[in-house]
């Protein structure tokens, strides 16, 4: 049998090399340059990472049809669960609650699928491993940099965005939210830590863990992020016990009995010694629930949906539309768009059956980590893959509190160092000798179908962020009044993406404003105009509805269409169902009782901003119209004829 640096000397041809080159610059994307799109939470900013990723995927799948001599792959253990997890993720689109929010959910699982082999498979050449650490922690200890500036300077300025308020003067780098960028340098410390004892790691690479392990530990503190705390001790602890079981049992067991005995000594010096410790604890200690903010109210409420749609879920990305239905402990109507605990998001979204996958794939793979780190003769695959387990640790417990994996880089971040550590560990198992025949042409028909999958998912990421931006075009020129320039915009956003209900929704806003204001000195004219106006709105309100069930913004304006056209009784209905399928959010209970009002059904609109005021969810304007309404009510009562 041969071994992978036994593939002959055609992998080292410049053609080889330079494919190669490109494949891995573009999979970097996610975890070097997409950080530095504040984090890439947001479409503009993971809509290019989704494409540049899986166009390098395209190119490593590719290999074997444009190169001889290219080895089978090899699948670190348990990936093909998540295979068959990102597969059942794409089946559900159709059904999901909001099939275009499903869709990039889809595509992150796909995209990351294949990001993690094709990790697995550039990782096999040899020392090439090296120069792939190397880069990802270079690349992260800028961000440490750059989060130190910050904290030195006292500046809540990330890159051209002020950070929100709430998150005050704690470190964040390049992401706006501190959380995020704390859990990749908990996923990284470990990696780390476990490169300074490896010597096949070279000294360019530990100089580099080094000097990471170094720009890291102030970051992270200043980042008081209890949970990437929590994170890195997991991840440091899982390392070590990993590192200790290949050792010997005896290593084994003194670990296991002497790091928790550590880390509590560890907590203890850090209460003594750090302030922003102390804060952070006590915040836990003294106002508990308050203490982890939205967290536990919206905890609370989960079990509600997730009896309604146990086996599979309302679908991918559907939580920040279904949530308001079921919301009942937070106070406010604010967007949420995450659970915070992406194990209950993930019941929520996708059920039992996507829960069960999940599960099983963690299994499988941890417990493959832990016989392969055991058994196999390979020293620095052995590391590495104690290292990449500390890092899947770390990030596992942190997403007990946060929806870090819903952060664009941050679980690119992980599969690289998976994909890498599983990679190396496998050059030094005996490589599976090929197969002639027909399993060797069913194995090429899997990688044409695999690069085909991974060329459609780049079409889609371009087709659905070029309909993004020319929606968001579309947006800018409507706030300007520039409306013909709107419909334009509007119209080739639909063009590039049809799955897509925002654009529809701003022409429908769009139509209704025009008929809304139009003014012609001929009255059939204008009453002529209105009514097509009207019905343009309503066509695209529809639409968008269609596309998008659960937005109550599209149910608003067809309220405010029917009022336009003079149908109060479908306006009040649409109102209604805006305020029941929102019950926490103010500005749509009370449309309800002023749309009553509009209709002189005043005890009935009484009645109504009432009952808001006994939920509290009314503000102002229930309280105001109350009080009129009393005194309206009193004077027709007092001036009413009395009762023969």
């Amino acid at each position: 049998m041969s071994r992978p640096e036994e593939w002959g000397a055609e992998r080292s041809s410049a053609p080889r090399r330079i494919y190669d080159g490109l494949a891995l610059v573009l999979l970097m994307w996610p975890a070097t340059a997409g950080m530095w799109l504040l984090g890439s939470t947001r479409t503009w900013g993971f809509a290019p990472g989704l494409a540049i990723s899986f166009l390098g995927s395209l190119l490593v799948l590719a290999r074997p049809l444009v190169f001889r001599a290219v080895p089978r792959g090899f699948a670190p253990a348990g990936f093909w669960i998540f295979v068959a997890l990102a597969v059942y993720v794409a089946g559900r689109v159709p059904a999901a609650a909001v099939p275009y929010a499903a869709r990039w959910e889809a595509l992150r699982w796909v995209c990351l699928a294949a990001a993690a082999w094709s990790w697995t498979q550039t990782a096999f050449r040899s020392r090439r491993w090296q120069g792939l650490l190397f880069v990802l922690l270079l690349s992260v200890a800028f961000q440490c940099l750059y989060a130190t500036m910050q904290h030195v300077n006292g500046s809540r300025m990330v890159l051209w965005a002020v950070r929100p308020e709430q998150y005050g003067l704690r470190a964040s780098g390049t992401y706006l939210c501190p959380n995020h960028f704390a859990n990749v340098l908990a996923m990284l410390l470990p990696v780390a830590a476990a490169l300074l004892f490896l010597p096949e790691a070279g000294f360019p690479l530990r100089l580099m863990a080094l000097y990471f392990l170094a720009a890291a530990a102030a970051p992270l503190y200043w980042s008081l992020s209890r949970s990437a705390w929590l994170g890195t001790l997991a991840g440091l602890g899982a390392t070590a016990l990993l590192l200790a079981l290949r050792r010997s049992r005896a290593w084994f067991l003194a670990a296991l009995a002497g790091l928790p005995l550590l880390a509590a000594a560890g907590g203890w010096f850090a209460w003594q010694t750090l302030p922003g410790v102390q804060l952070r604890v006590r915040q836990v200690l003294e106002k508990k629930e308050e203490s982890g903010g939205i967290r536990m109210p919206m905890w609370k409420d989960a079990p509600a949906m997730i009896r309604d749609r146990p086996v599979a879920g309302f679908g991918g990305g559907s939580f920040v539309w279904t949530y308001p239905a079921y919301q009942r402990r937070p106070k406010h109507h604010l967007t949420y768009d995450f659970l915070h605990n992406e194990y209950l998001q993930m019941q929520v979204e996708y059920g039992t059956l996507g829960s069960g996958l999940l599960l099983a794939g963690l299994l499988w793979g941890g417990a493959g980590a832990v016989l392969g780190i055991a058994r196999t003769r390979n020293r620095a695959g052995a590391v590495l893959l104690a290292g990449a387990a500390g890092a899947a640790a770390a990030g596992l417990v942190h997403a007990l509190f946060d929806f870090n994996f819903h952060v664009f880089p941050n679980p690119h971040v992980l599969v690289w160092v998976v994909g890498v550590a599983w990679g190396v560990w496998a050059t030094g198992e005996p490589a599976a000798p090929s197969v002639p025949g027909r399993r060797r042409w069913l194995r090429r028909a899997g990688t044409v179908g695999a690069a085909a999958v991974c060329a459609a998912g780049a079409w889609l990421a371009v087709a659905g962020g070029l309909g993004y931006f020319w929606n968001l075009k579309g947006e800018l020129a409507r706030q300007r009044l520039d409306w013909d320039e709107a419909i334009a915009h509007y119209e080739k956003a639909i063009r590039w993406d049809r799955g897509n209900w925002q654009p529809h929704l701003g022409l429908g806003q769009l139509h209704s404003a025009r008929a809304t204001w139009l003014r012609n000195p001929d009255p059939e004219t204008e009453r002529a105009a209105k009514a097509s106006g009207a019905a343009a709105a309503e066509a695209s309100l529809l639409r968008a509805q269609e596309l998008n069930p659960c937005d109550m913004a599209v149910v608003l304006m067809l309220a405010r269409v029917h009022n336009l056209r003079g149908d109060s009784a479908a306006a009040l209905a649409e109102y209604r169902r805006a305020a029941a399928a929102r019950p926490r959010h103010v500005f749509y209970r009370e449309q309800v009782g002023i749309q009553l009002r509009r209709m002189g059904r005043d005890p009935e609109a009484l009645e109504t901003f009432r009952k808001n005021l006994e939920d509290r969810v009314g503000g102002e304007i229930s309280r105001l119209n109350v009080r009129q309404l009393e005194r309206k009510l009193a004077r027709e009562a007092a001036a009413a004829p009395p009762a023969p």
